[in-house]
């Protein structure tokens, strides 16, 4: 079966609406890109292995998700500091990808309890700056069409001016 992230956790942003708001369209995102991550997955040949990468960059947004929420690092900026130290956030979430497609659910449960909290820890002390790369622009599409269905979501619920 396929990898696939983790479960991610806060949003970011400000408080109140606006903090909420910041959490929901994370979300959106990250199902997203979740969902791209299985289309990849079934594609011959190069499918697992793009998998894996797509994946591990998902396991390092999950372990860097509450760090960045803390210091109001907005949505389309984490993302976008991902795609640009992709090399770094690949070997961080890697162990916890392979992990992900090669064990069983409640192995990987286990492991994933005792093993996340370590990485979550050990995020604000990370050195992706150091990294730099050319950027990876893998979130794009699912920001493209969450932006997009928010739009045209907008569009309908305005009314009309008859």
């Amino acid at each position: 079966g396929g990898g696939g992230g983790g479960g991610g956790g806060g949003g970011g942003g400000g408080g109140g609406a606006e903090g909420a708001l910041s959490l929901v369209y994370g979300r959106l995102v990250y199902v997203a890109f979740l969902l791209q991550v299985k289309l990849i997955y079934s594609l011959p040949l190069l499918g697992r292995s793009v998998m894996l990468l797509l994946s591990a960059l998902l396991h390092a947004y999950d372990s860097f998700e509450m760090h960045w929420a803390s210091t109001h690092r907005g949505v389309a900026s984490r993302f976008r500091l991902i795609e640009s130290h992709w090399t770094f956030f690949v070997g961080y979430g890697g162990v916890l990808a392979a992990l992900s497609a090669g064990l069983r659910f409640w192995d990987l449960f286990v492991l994933r309890a005792v093993l996340y909290p370590i990485y979550i820890a050990n995020a604000p002390h990370a050195r992706y700056s150091d990294a730099p790369t050319r950027r990876l622009p893998v979130f794009q599409a699912c920001f493209g069409v969450i932006n997009s269905a928010l739009q045209l979501a907008e569009l309908r619920m305005r009314p009309s001016r008859s």
